[in-house]
């Protein structure tokens, strides 16, 4: 720690500056909460999709298309962000594809 007197480098905690008996005290001297100064941001607006659950989502709806159809109108009508908007799109159409292709496949068209 440097004195703010003088600018000598005194060993921490010390109570004193060793060159011009500056009072250090107060310099050292920590608050009791340690994370009384820490700033906490919080997203509140749009939040990302990971790809992750982007591609997640699209796979289970080939399985169980009904999932990409909830989650697309889902992600549609919350209106949050274009990118929000874009992931429900790409869900509800794929699904929908899906759909589609089964009815072919199992001839109920």
């Amino acid at each position: 720690m440097f004195c703010p007197e003088c600018g000598t480098e005194n060993p921490d905690g010390a109570r004193f500056c060793g060159n011009c008996r500056y009072e250090l005290n107060a310099l050292n001297e920590t608050p009791t909460d340690n994370h009384s100064n820490d700033v906490i941001e919080v997203d509140q607006g749009e939040s990302t999709v990971t790809d992750g659950m982007k591609y997640g989502i699209l796979a289970a709806s080939v399985f169980i298309p009904f999932i990409g159809l909830i989650m697309g109108i889902i992600y549609l009508a919350q209106n949050e962000s274009e990118e929000k908007k874009e992931v429900g799109k790409l869900w509800l159409y794929g699904s929908l594809g899906i759909m589609v292709v089964y009815f072919l496949i199992s001839g109920d068209l």
